[in-house]
């Protein structure tokens, strides 16, 4: 369950990572539509809320496992993220608490709990610039940044808009639905680390007059491939949310096994 917990923070890192872009040529083919202006229709408000739930299923398929869990998320916006992970036969296997400066989870199969500074995900991924914000934005499947019409390249085709860019490090390539103007998949490469990412969103519904997408596949390579399906089942806004946490005494404290993760 801690792989699985550092793996759900690291697709919110890494397809939150893709910042102003530098070094592209504008180039717009079909529609004549100005990059600036279609840049400006992408930048899709937040869907606005205080607190948030949802349940969902997650299925996780690596070389060696496929196993099918149920996760219970809930946030208050720009202060906490809570997750419960559960096995289908309902038992808890594990809970994580994120906060602006910390991440906290109890393994409840190994009964073993672990505490570390937000610094340990940024350590964990090679994000160094990673924050809450972004991981929010992540679960709400609005995490389009501000970019710079001339310096970003966008591809009309029959359906969708094709949105390319790349920094030193970070290599993107966004579809952009042509009706709705949702995002429709983002593929991410991180040549430094030689990681790569592509996400899928589907089943777009409102919320809050907003579109949210319930259903989203995930495809995710490290040293190992993983593939992620993400089906949203509820999803609640602004209904006051608990973040119980509390540590059994019998567990096993894991301290911090690196300086930097003592920070």
């Amino acid at each position: 369950m801690r792989k699985l917990f550092l793996l759900f923070v690291f697709i919110g890192l890494l397809s939150s990572a893709c910042k102003t872009v530098h070094q592209t040529k504008t180039r717009v083919e079909g529609e004549k539509t100005s990059t600036a202006d279609l840049l400006k229709k992408l930048e899709q408000p937040d869907i606005p809320y205080k607190w948030f739930f949802a349940k969902a299923k997650i299925q996780i398929e690596d070389s060696h496992n496929d196993n099918t869990v149920n996760a219970v998320i809930r946030m208050k916006k720009d202060s906490v993220i809570w997750i419960s992970l559960n096995a289908l036969v309902g038992i808890e296997v594990s809970r994580m608490l994120i906060t602006p400066d910390s991440v906290k989870m109890l393994d409840r199969f190994n009964k073993r709990y672990y505490a570390r500074s937000f610094s340990y995900v940024q350590q964990m991924t090679g994000v160094d610039d990673l924050n809450f914000a972004q991981l929010q934005r992540m679960i709400m499947g609005n995490d389009m940044q501000a970019m710079d019409p001339t310096k970003t390249e966008v591809v009309k085709t029959d359906s969708s808009y094709q949105v390319n860019s790349h920094e030193s490090q970070i290599e993107s390539v966004i579809w952009i639905n042509a009706l709705n103007f949702t995002m429709a998949k983002k593929e991410l490469k991180n040549k430094v680390i030689n990681q790569s990412y592509e996400m899928d969103y589907d089943d777009y519904r409102l919320l809050a007059d907003r579109l949210f997408s319930y259903r989203r596949r995930v495809r995710l390579a490290t040293k190992e491939v993983y593939n992620l399906n993400i089906e949203y089942q509820k999803v609640t806004l602004d209904e006051p949310q608990k973040f119980p946490f509390n540590v059994p005494d019998k567990y096993l404290v894991v301290k911090p096994e690196t300086k930097e993760e003592k920070k």
